[in-house]
């Protein structure tokens, strides 16, 4: 690791005490966190970038109450990078990240947030327009997080002006990766992109012209070279050729907000109310939860003397609206949940369920992640039975995922229903064949289920596995042996 030329930080005595709080928890409330090692690979990939950061200075700043959060941001930076405590800081709500936000730009020190896409039973919404309003110039890199966020309320965030998103939990590796990624683009088609709205940014429109069309000529369906060039014809007073780059923009991609914005400004710009309101409400069906949007859809509609299509979108607003509250309910009762989790199962399971109560009809996997913690916690209950019918709907909202598969597994061999537990285990290894691969537990867990239904092809797989791995782990070598050259095992019990 090369050696870096630290510079000094202001410290904020207030800040220092929360995040020494958040270190101060007792051992039970972070029994359950596991801090990956960070592959040196990684590491060594992307540390000059990171390390050029704070050293100009930058600093992390931790929106956020999530102590297991913290640790792996802890983890990424200050273990696997050497660098100093003092570059992240952790503040836990949106009152004191201004302050802490402001005072940092007065010093100079350019801020990198991670921020809750949720806090105090408020979407943080408010708190990026804050911040893209007030430091528009300042390049400051905001990371969302969020344990599951649906597509439109990502595009809502995105928006807003959010730069990335990571979901949690966030492994020590993806948290470099990620600042790395928000920091300077890794492939040669985005750099240049970026090297061209730094053009436009400081009005060098011919230069930004020539970057642009050279991504282009080197890849002609690139949409965001596409923006770009538009944005520099449009410094240069060349409005149509502007408009025709963003057209084509939004021709060659999907599910990319950009193009569609600046082609509604450049017809609000130039008062054209009818192709203004075809790209709104085109907007509208990429990213539906702008209530504002559908506010000036409703006033647009009503210029064309069309009140009953102006009332339909008053009615989505405020439906819209309604529909954040209930999300952000259920957010603060799963948070409620999580807590009560390591202390008290039953109580977890009245939480959870009032989660799911706000969140069930949604259309995101929060309700798939509630209804398969809900399952963790009534197993921890022996209440199995209930717990098989929690992963049930967890699947239904989530097929693919081997790991609801696998606890429903867990929930029927804790019944001693190792036929079904089976064939859980079976739907698991079928959506990821490598689940059990370098993990005793699991590798354990399906051996053992496998073994005692009978399947044992299966569970000697599981159990050579876990001999090579782990060998001595619990009775892993009596069963391998009884699991032996034999097609039936003695003395299983089922």
């Amino acid at each position: 690791m090369r050696k870096r030329n630290a510079k000094s930080l202001y410290v904020i005595k207030s800040c220092e005490a929360e995040l020494k709080d958040i270190e101060e928890k007792k051992k039970s409330e972070t029994k359950n966190l596991y801090v990956v090692r960070t592959e040196d690979e990684v590491v060594n990939k992307y540390s000059d970038l990171i390390y050029d950061f704070v050293d100009n200075p930058g600093i992390f700043i931790l929106i956020t109450r999530d102590k297991n959060f913290y640790q792996s941001v802890k983890s990424a930076i200050v273990l696997s990078l050497g660098i100093e405590q003092e570059y992240i800081k952790v503040v836990p709500d949106l009152t004191r990240a201004a302050e802490v936000l402001q005072f940092f730009i007065e010093k100079e020190v350019k801020p990198f947030i991670f921020m809750e896409h949720c806090l105090d039973s408020e979407l943080t919404l408010s708190f990026l327009r804050f911040v893209r309003s007030s430091y528009k110039k300042k390049g400051i890199k905001v990371a969302v997080l969020s344990r599951e966020l649906n597509k439109d309320r990502l595009f809502q965030f995105f928006e807003e002006g959010a730069d990335s998103f990571l979901k949690k939990p966030a492994s020590v590796n993806s948290i470099i990766q990620k600042i790395a990624f928000m920091l300077k683009p890794q492939c040669e088609a985005d750099s240049l992109v970026q090297e061209a709205r730094e053009h436009v940014d400081s009005h060098r429109f011919e230069e930004a012209v020539s970057v642009a069309e050279s991504v282009l000529h080197k890849w002609p369906k690139n949409a965001a070279a596409m923006v770009v060039l538009g944005d520099a014809k449009k410094g240069l007073a060349k409005r149509q050729e502007a408009l025709n780059a963003y057209v084509s923009a939004e021709r060659n991609s999907d599910n990319y907000l950009e193009p569609l914005q600046k082609i509604v400004m450049i017809h609000a710009e130039d008062d054209n109310k009818t192709e203004a309101l075809k790209y709104l409400v085109k907007l509208d069906r990429m990213s539906p939860l702008n209530c504002n949007r559908k506010i000036k859809i409703a006033e647009l509609h009503f210029d064309q003397g069309d009140p009953l299509s102006a009332e339909k979108y008053f009615d989505c607003a405020i439906h819209s609206a309604q529909e954040e509250a209930l999300s952000v309910v259920g957010e603060m009762s799963l948070d409620i949940a999580e807590l009560a989790a390591a202390h008290d199962p039953k109580m977890a399971t009245k939480y959870y369920r009032q989660s799911l109560d706000f969140v069930k009809s949604s259309k995101s996997q929060m309700a798939m992640t509630i209804y398969n913690r809900l399952g963790i916690s009534l197993r921890k209950q022996g209440l199995w039975h209930e717990a098989v019918e929690a992963y049930a709907e967890a699947a239904r909202f989530a097929p693919g995922d081997e790991n609801i598969q696998y606890n429903m597994a867990l929930a029927y061999a804790d019944a001693k229903k190792y036929p079904e537990g089976a064939e859980k285990m079976s739907q698991a290894l079928g959506i990821n064949p490598e689940m059990y691969k370098g993990n005793p537990d699991i590798a354990y867990n399906m051996g053992e289920t496998f073994f005692k239904a009978r399947k044992l092809r299966e569970a000697k797989q599981c159990l050579k596995h876990l001999h090579d791995i782990s060998p001595g782990y619990k009775d892993c070598e009596d069963m391998l042996a009884k699991a032996g050259g034999n097609e039936r095992a003695k003395g299983v019990s089922t």
